[in-house]
């Protein structure tokens, strides 16, 4: 059985990667059964859903794989499915706040980032490339990885850019939110099998501070939908679109 082969930071990365899942899976089903956030906010929580399965494959079946094909398919998937989701969050946001003239120029640009991040992790994971910023032991972030948090970062500011737009009763949770991301982005550059004494396995603990990151994503947007129901709707022909 692949799973009773698996070290204790492999079980421990593959039980955690279930917290990915659900971070996708809860908001789904609390939209679906309360009120729903808007289409391009469901399609997100949809792709988080994708990412947590490919993170639970990878540490599941890919970590320790002896094969060396199925390894770097598990990696491409995990931190590819992972580019797309934060490609899904910056066509969001530009909905949710920009004018047509900015989502015009801006959606394509987005699209032709998030094709460039996964080529280049492609291409990186073929030749079993290393890191690209390194931590010496401790870790570091390959191309791919450090692609998506750049991305991340856009996404981010994006969010940021207007912020005075926001419902003030949100605000705090998309403060909320970035501190969990980065405290996830800290933990993030140990390598997947570092375990801080006694038992701190910090790359399964990076999984589940990233998915409560994204209940806190979710939380963040239920508050400001309900508080402008307005921008419950695609807001193209909004005032505050065309400005």
């Amino acid at each position: 059985n692949q799973m009773e082969t698996l070290p204790n930071y492999g079980l421990a990365n593959t039980i955690t990667g279930f917290a990915t899942l659900f971070s996708g899976l809860l908001p789904l089903c609390i939209c679906y059964l309360v009120e729903r956030h808007p289409g391009r906010w469901m399609f997100v929580y949809w792709l988080i859903v994708i990412t947590g399965i490919f993170t639970i494959t990878l540490h599941g079946f890919g970590e320790t794989n002896p094969m060396i094909l199925e390894r770097w398919v598990w990696s491409f998937l995990d931190t590819g499915s992972n580019i797309v989701v934060v490609w899904g969050i910056v066509l969001a946001v530009l909905e949710d706040g920009y004018s047509e003239r900015i989502r015009i120029r801006a959606r394509p640009a987005a699209t032709v980032l998030m094709l460039v991040g996964i080529v280049w992790h492609f291409f990186d994971r073929m030749t079993s490339g290393g890191y690209l910023i390194s931590f010496g032991n401790w870790g570091g972030f390959r191309p791919g990885q450090t692609w998506l948090i750049l991305f991340s970062f856009a996404a981010t500011a994006l969010f940021y850019a207007k912020r005075e737009t926001i419902p003030q009763k949100a605000r705090p949770l998309l403060s909320l939110t970035t501190v969990i991301f980065v405290a996830g982005l800290l933990m993030a550059t140990a390598r997947n099998d570092t375990i801080v004494f006694p038992f701190l396995s910090l790359h399964a603990l990076w999984h589940l501070t990233a998915a409560f990151g994204f209940i806190s994503l979710w939380a963040f947007n239920d508050v400001r939908f309900r508080a402008t129901p307005r921008n419950r709707d695609v807001s193209r022909h909004s005032n505050q679109d065309l400005q």
